[in-house]
């Protein structure tokens, strides 16, 4: 999983049973940690978290678009869905693209070796940050 710079204050864990978070995030838990069951919309205000990790389950679009309102605009988002297979349902690249690509830059991406394509079990695991959307400004430069 991609390394989040710093140390993390806030971090909501979405749809985790009893909050248990795999061993891949414990590391990602800020010292103020919140978890809620998988919801539609998150009963907190906009800019609360700095990393919001999800569990498979948990990974939709208006998940990831609530997701994308609690976080702060340095936030990271970060889940691990089972790859859509013969054998496996889940999700394929481009649908995980699809999902995020309208809030944020994914910035980390694991997978399992390329040999091990068509397995049971196999999973990506994302690292996106929050796009930070800069004011259009109308600049006039004249023709020299």
């Amino acid at each position: 999983m991609h390394q989040v710079s710093g140390s993390v204050r806030t971090s909501l864990a979405v749809g985790f049973p009893d909050g248990a978070l795999p061993q891949n995030l414990q590391q990602y838990v800020g010292r103020a940690h919140r978890a809620i069951s998988v919801a539609n919309s998150f009963p907190y205000e906009d800019t609360q978290f700095e990393i919001v990790m999800m569990a498979p389950e948990a990974v939709c679009a208006k998940a990831v678009r609530e997701a994308h309102r609690v976080l702060r605009p340095d936030g990271s988002l970060l889940f691990t869905v089972p790859e859509k297979t013969r054998k496996q349902d889940g999700f394929t690249l481009p649908e995980i693209y699809k999902i995020v690509r309208e809030g944020f830059n994914i910035v980390g991406l694991d997978r399992p070796p390329w040999w091990l394509f068509g397995c049971r079990g196999r999973t990506i695991s994302i690292c996106a940050k929050k796009k930070n959307w800069r004011a259009h400004t109308n600049v006039y430069r004249p023709y020299s």
